[in-house]
């Protein structure tokens, strides 16, 4: 809708007698919300929030073989990989509530904008846990090869193996025995990474994006899954589950995957990322090189990590995440956004565990610069929610709230003009389901002071003393 066309239609809806906010300028005060929300999260309608210019040392390594517009992206990507690493460690939230290092990182981005420049450094992050895995891998297909067929007697799966890097085509089984496995041989992390969201839907024998939304809900709460079977040969076990994962995506296809799931908790509890380009700049862009120098430059912070272990607190973090949250409740009400205020509250519990996870990264030592990146993370998120899913997530809440207003009890008289005849009186009992002429209900209203007849014009009228006690305030004017 264009810039005319809003003029026009708040110009019209002004002129109108107050029959409610018409429909047309009800559209246009959603869209003009939903963009003051984006803008709440620093940035603009096109461009997200800067990011720091100084970052903490591991993510300016991480970041440093790719261009300036790739960096957001790349610095919120390697949280799920980062992550991966910790083991029986838990942090306490601002409201004592304990949390893993729970990352599911979704990069939205357009068709050939170079969402695969997240995957070298999470291939470095990951590469310890890669060769942990492939002896177990070895271990696991020896006892197959030996253990055949359900009739043959087994001998016991060795209890030690544990395999966390998923492949994104597995059964159910399969998934169930990588929970257990992680869970009995240190709460160890699972991790996943897809080139497509659509990959997520082969994680189990499901296959479906309802079963995808499920996990990632069970997952960032750390809930138990798993599966109960009565057979002797069949996998059987419930553990918490714990697992990150990195996939990529277009607009469209992020919008319809998770169409169902705005306003479930599952949007919310994920990290969304995007890559913005300049459009005047046309050249190709030209990475680092990723080699030994690197990976030796990384190991101090996975060893740390890998190291880590029991309850871990930090008084700076827990600080700075009661600071976001008053500030994230004073933005939502300053931009009267209440998807932004749904969005925040878990958009700031996944930008204190990036700090949480910096904190140990980097030898217990909080700093200006995870300060300042906690906070731009919090508001880069919220900022890609809101640009991808926020007005679908206001017009449900919306929705919400109406229904709920028409489950209850409602003021007739708030449903008609201020100036109304007997024929709209009757055409409105008729559209609200009541039985009856209403004469009754009129004469009460008279007779409480609530409208008065005039007798030249045939109207009925509202009176002033009605309208300060029981009078709306003016939709428009609130809105504006």
């Amino acid at each position: 809708m264009c810039t005319e066309e809003w003029r026009g239609t708040l110009e019209n809806a002004l002129k109108e007698p107050r029959k409610g906010m018409p429909y047309r300028l009800r559209q246009v005060l959603q869209a003009l919300r939903s963009q003051q929300a984006v803008k709440a999260c620093g940035g603009t309608l096109t461009t997200p929030p800067p990011m720091p210019k100084k970052l903490p040392p591991l993510l300016k390594l991480l970041t440093k073989n790719v261009p300036w517009f790739y960096k957001p992206a790349v610095a919120n990507a390697v949280f799920p990989a980062l992550g991966a690493h910790l083991h029986g460690v838990k942090f306490r939230y601002w409201d004592n509530v304990e949390h893993e290092a729970t990352f599911m990182n979704v990069l939205i981005g357009r068709q050939s904008i170079g969402k695969g420049t997240i995957k070298k450094p999470i291939e470095y992050i990951m590469e310890d846990i890669k060769q942990r895995d492939q002896p177990n891998r070895q271990r696991e297909a020896e006892w197959k090869q030996k253990n055949p067929g359900a009739k043959q007697k087994k001998d016991p799966r060795p209890t030690d193996i544990c395999i966390q890097m998923l492949i994104d085509n597995l059964t159910d089984a399969v998934f169930n025995q990588r929970i257990v496995d992680a869970n009995n041989n240190g709460q160890r992390f699972l991790y996943t990474i897809v080139d497509e969201i659509e990959g997520l839907k082969k994680v189990t024998s499901k296959g479906t994006v309802d079963e995808v939304g499920l996990l990632i809900r069970k997952a960032f709460d750390n809930a138990d899954a798993g599966q109960e079977r009565v057979g002797a040969d069949s996998v059987s076990g419930i553990a918490p589950l714990r697992w990150n994962f990195n996939a990529s995506t277009t607009p469209p296809n992020a919008k319809k995957f998770f169409y169902k799931m705005v306003n479930d908790g599952t949007v919310s509890r994920l990290d969304v990322s995007t890559i913005i380009s300049s459009e005047d700049d046309d050249t190709e862009p030209i990475l680092g090189i990723y080699d030994h120098t690197f990976a030796a430059e990384l190991k101090p912070y996975i060893d740390r990590l890998e190291a880590a272990n029991g309850l871990i607190a930090c008084a700076q973090g827990k600080r700075l995440s009661l600071d976001m949250k008053q500030e994230n409740k004073d933005a939502a009400k300053l931009y009267e956004s209440e998807a932004y205020r749904v969005f925040s509250y878990r958009a700031n519990v996944i930008a204190w565990l990036k700090g949480m996870v910096l904190y140990v990264a980097h030898g217990y030592k909080w700093s200006k610069e995870i300060a300042d990146f906690v906070r731009w993370s919090q508001q880069y998120n919220l900022w890609c929610k809101m640009l991808y899913f926020g007005q679908q997530l206001e017009k449900e809440l919306r929705e919400e709230v109406e229904i709920q207003r028409q489950s209850g009890p409602q003021n007739l008289l708030e449903l008609l003009p201020d100036e109304f005849t007997k024929d709209q009186y009757r055409q409105m009992r008729q559209q609200q389901g009541k039985l009856g002429d209403g004469e009754s209900t009129l004469r009460s209203w008279q007779s409480r002071g609530y409208i008065v007849y005039d007798e030249v014009s045939g109207h009925y009228c509202k009176t002033e003393a009605y309208k300060q006690k029981y009078g709306s305030l003016d939709a428009l004017q609130v809105a504006l």
